[in-house]
């Protein structure tokens, strides 16, 4: 991102800070006139991870909807777009959750995650623990924060590049790389950790 891109970004922010606090004063025009500010650029994320017209557009109007509802909690020290972004994000995975079996989405998470690991092994007790990181990789999801597990789910499941996901997450490229990285060596270690403590039990036995 340039500089000439940090501030119109910046002058967006400041923007969406007058119209907000308009709004939160009465003023529902306000409103109308923050939805023109961004409403492009979240119809343009929201059709990058739902490919269905209508269904899009759906989850376009909820998120507006959730924008209005909660407009008081925003901290306008902070930038609005990151915000937005974060809400953005929330509801098409919420929707995408929604639409699809989960274990199915763990499976792909699992497959993609397997296939960046290059130093993965191929014996038989490397296969059957891949099946059982597998089994519980929804419950190893829940234990990352927030942001991690939404990074982790735009990379191996949803295929957005770190350039969608920074614009999603109000992150740069790099840090989305840095956070990947973390949070998929937590997943490993979580895992590794689970092992090491029922083979323990195991052993008592």
């Amino acid at each position: 991102m340039d500089d000439q891109q940090r501030e119109q970004i910046a002058e967006l922010n400041r923007q969406a800070v007058v119209y907000i606090t308009q709004f939160l004063s009465g003023d529902s025009h306000a409103f109308h006139s923050l939805v023109h500010l961004y409403g492009q650029r979240v119809l343009r994320i929201v059709r990058k991870m739902i490919y269905s017209y209508h269904d899009a557009e759906d989850v376009y109007n909820e998120i507006w909807l959730k924008v209005a509802q909660n407009l008081h909690k925003f901290d306008q020290s902070l930038p609005f777009h990151a915000w937005l972004y974060r809400l953005v994000s929330n509801a098409c995975i919420d929707f995408l959750r929604k639409k699809r079996d989960i274990a199915m989405e763990d499976e792909q998470i699992h497959y993609q995650l397997q296939k960046a690991d290059v130093q993965q092994s191929d014996t038989p007790e490397a296969r059957l623990l891949q099946k059982e990181f597998q089994a519980h990789l929804h419950e190893l999801l829940k234990q990352l924060d927030e942001t991690d597990r939404l990074i982790v789910t735009l990379r191996f499941s949803e295929q957005l590049s770190y350039d969608e996901i920074g614009e999603l997450v109000g992150m740069s490229k790099n840090t989305v790389g840095t956070r990947l990285f973390r949070a998929r060596k937590q997943l490993k270690e979580m895992f590794e950790h689970q092992v090491r403590e029922r083979r323990m039990v195991d052993a008592t036995y």
